[in-house]
């Protein structure tokens, strides 16, 4: 989608670089205790309702879905250390993690909502 830069919405613009760093704060996440996926979960509730009607609602939702199954993945992974098998578990987590940041930063440069 090729538009001139005058014709673009202040407001589509600023929802852009609010999901870029949304989904790059959840990647970092992955690999430093989930710090910056809370902050990227905030950022996502925070701005959702302002990209009503976008693009980057279905990205926000995206997000916000990842970070909720997450947390139930992780619980369980939790309750699995003790038999031993949580650690198996949390990998997979990650493994589905990256692939969530991954389908969604494609979309999100394709300029397409993630569905």
């Amino acid at each position: 989608m090729n538009t001139p830069n005058n014709l673009i919405d202040p407001r589509e613009d600023s929802n852009r670089t609010t999901v870029l760093v949304a989904y790059l704060l959840g990647a970092l996440g992955i690999f430093t205790a989930f710090v910056p996926i809370l902050i990227a979960l905030v950022i996502c509730y925070i701005k959702r309702t302002e990209a009503a009607g976008t693009i980057y609602e279905s990205h926000y939702r995206w997000l916000i879905s990842t970070f909720w199954i997450g947390m139930a993945w992780f619980a369980a992974a939790l309750v699995l250390f003790v038999v031993g098998v949580g650690f198996l578990l949390y990998w997979v987590l990650c493994v589905w993690l990256v692939y969530r940041f991954a389908k969604g930063l494609l979309r999100f440069s394709e300029r397409r909502a993630v569905v």
